[in-house]
C-alpha cells in the first residue's frame, strides 16, 4: 500500500512549524549590502566564489589555466 501526503505551506510556514529562526531581516540586510557594494564598483565576483568553493576546485582551476596557457604558448 502506498500513501502520498500533499503539503501546501511557505517557506515561512515551514520555518514556524519546525521552530526555526526568522532570518529574514538578517537576509534583507545582507542583500542590501550586496546590492551597495555591486552599485558602487567595490565587488568582484571571483572573490566571492572562492569563498564558497572548496581548495580542490580552486586548485583544478590553476590546472586548467595552466593547461591553456601551455597549449597556446606551444602554438605560436
Amino acid at each position: 500500500m502506498k500513501v502520498n501526503f500533499e503539503i501546501d505551506a511557505t517557506p515561512e510556514e515551514w520555518r514556524k512549524f519546525f521552530g526555526m529562526p526568522d532570518v529574514s531581516e538578517l537576509h534583507e540586510d545582507i542583500i542590501n549590502e550586496a546590492k551597495k557594494k555591486i552599485e558602487s564598483g567595490d565587488f568582484d565576483v571571483m572573490k566571492l566564489l572562492q569563498q564558497f568553493m572548496p581548495a580542490d576546485i580552486q586548485k583544478m582551476t590553476e590546472m586548467q589555466q595552466d593547461f591553456w596557457q601551455n597549449i597556446f604558448k606551444q602554438q605560436k
